[in-house]
């Protein structure tokens, strides 16, 4: 009996330090571009590259929307995998049909874009393409927007600025408490070098939240959702739950077409 929980011990360390070593492979699940990759989108479009250090370069696009009047500006953070290539063809057209343009750009090692990635350096990054955006409207009139993992990067862009809105769809409380709801049986907080405070982040926000989720959601359990509700903040936090909804198909319910309609139709 005791050699077999040494046995299992042993393999519980060494699981344990395979999850300290891989879960960025986890996290980030990126698919390259080529630098002369072309986009297709049905809607009009323009390709930027975004350098917030002189050796990193984002590569980043400006959707334009011909509704009218033309509300403000969506900056988007995408999820975990693939690339721009999908993330406008799955996400642009909610928003541009609702007057806004949108700014969405791929992270470090994703896409076109390169640079070595870090926690800090994303944050670094998401920080000045917000200022980008700010440059080229007022601040009242952005949006932003975080889908899975983006959700710990836009939650930190709204802590340090002031957009009109923060939309959040399947957002995590933080990394550790994200591997936790999914496998309770790690000291995560040690095991993961990133966090991606998500809940830290509420408390320094001034501008209305509003969390769309999935009671089916299996890669963000919707516990997630649940705990962020109860996270220490002065701002307006609404839960929209999509009942029966996964982590992809939020967009095909009713539920969250009327509420992200309410929210980017009708200025408060």
């Amino acid at each position: 009996m005791l050699r077999f929980l040494a046995y299992l011990f042993g393999f519980y360390l060494l699981v344990g330090m395979l999850f300290w070593a891989g879960h960025p492979f986890i996290l980030f699940q990126p698919t390259l571009l080529s630098a002369d990759f072309r986009y297709q989108f049905p809607q009009h479009f323009q390709e930027v590259t975004l350098s917030p250090t002189p050796d990193v370069q984002l590569n980043a696009l400006w959707f334009r929307t011909s509704a009218k009047p033309r509300q403000g500006v969506v900056l988007f953070f995408h999820g975990n995998r693939d690339n721009l290539a999908r993330w406008g063809r799955e996400y642009v057209s909610r928003f541009t049909q609702r007057g806004y343009d949108v700014l969405m750009y791929d992270y470090r090692t994703y896409g076109k874009s390169t640079g070595p990635r870090s926690e800090v350096a994303l944050h670094h990054d998401a920080d000045y393409v917000y200022n980008a955006v700010r440059k080229q409207c007022v601040e009242d009139s952005i949006v932003v927007y975080g889908y899975s993992l983006g959700t710990g990067m836009a939650s930190r862009v709204a802590a340090n600025h002031r957009p009109r809105l923060l939309i959040l769809e399947a957002p995590y409380a933080n990394i550790p408490t994200l591997f936790r709801t999914q496998l309770p049986i790690y000291p995560y907080e040690w095991l993961s070098r990133y966090t991606f405070r998500t809940d830290s982040c509420f408390q320094h926000i001034h501008c209305p939240i509003q969390l769309f989720h999935g009671t089916h959601d299996r890669v963000v359990p919707y516990a997630n959702s649940q705990l962020l509700l109860r996270a220490p903040t002065s701002a307006k936090v609404t839960l929209t739950t999509i009942p029966n909804g996964t982590h992809r198909d939020l967009d095909t319910s009713k539920r969250y077409q009327e509420q992200l309609n309410d929210l980017l139709t009708k200025r408060k």
